[in-house]
């Protein structure tokens, strides 16, 4: 007689009379009554043939619901590997990178820097004064820490307008002090821009 560990899937079923894909209930119900069937106390006082006969089929449905079970543990398991680790599609792109984390430190270091290369482009003699001292240079100021607060890339295009303005003021009244002034606020705009996430480099 064949061993549970003999019994493939499909002799398992037929020794059930189930489908090889039986799910654990029906499995669990055809054992159940073929074990009451069978069970050594129903032949009692029958003849001998006929209770051994019995006692044998009784292992065999005892080893091929052993065989069932493992089975459906098996599509069980398979199945669920196929639910957590879904295998990507075709052109599947990277999910999208999560912005850094904010840095008041950082935000505080790029602001001075602002600052001070706003001071220093006051020195160019502004074209129109105060007007102009506040416009273009009290402006880019804004835009370009509400680049890094707000995150918004409206706001990061207006800070480059602004600051594409301020150059022209600069070179229209050029000094070597308003140069460097204009270029403490680029680095520093650019600086906010890369904090709030929305300058990338290519290594990045």
């Amino acid at each position: 007689m064949a061993r549970a560990s003999d019994l493939t899937p499909d002799e398992a079923a037929s020794v059930l009379g189930v489908p090889r894909d039986a799910e654990l209930p029906e499995v669990e119900r055809a054992y159940r009554r073929l074990a009451r069937e069978l069970h050594p106390d129903r032949y009692a006082g029958r003849p001998v043939d006929e209770a051994a006969a019995a006692a044998a089929r009784f292992v065999q449905v005892a080893r091929a619901h052993e065989v069932l079970l493992a089975a459906a543990a098996d599509r069980a398991a398979t199945s669920d590997r196929s639910v957590a680790e879904p295998v990507p599609a075709e052109g599947f792109s990277r999910p999208p990178r999560p912005l850094p984390r904010f840095s008041w430190w950082l935000f505080g270091t790029w602001a001075l820097i602002l600052v001070i290369g706003a001071l220093l482009s006051t020195a160019t003699g502004p074209i129109l004064t105060p007007l102009d001292v506040w416009g273009r240079l009290g402006l880019l100021v804004a835009f370009a820490l509400a680049t890094a607060l707000t995150r918004r890339r409206w706001v990061w295009w207006t800070t480059l307008a602004l600051l594409l303005l301020s150059g022209v003021a600069v070179i229209a009244s050029t000094t070597v002090i308003g140069l460097l002034g204009l270029g403490f606020m680029a680095v520093a705009s650019v600086g906010l821009a890369v904090q709030a996430g929305l300058v990338r480099f290519p290594e990045q």
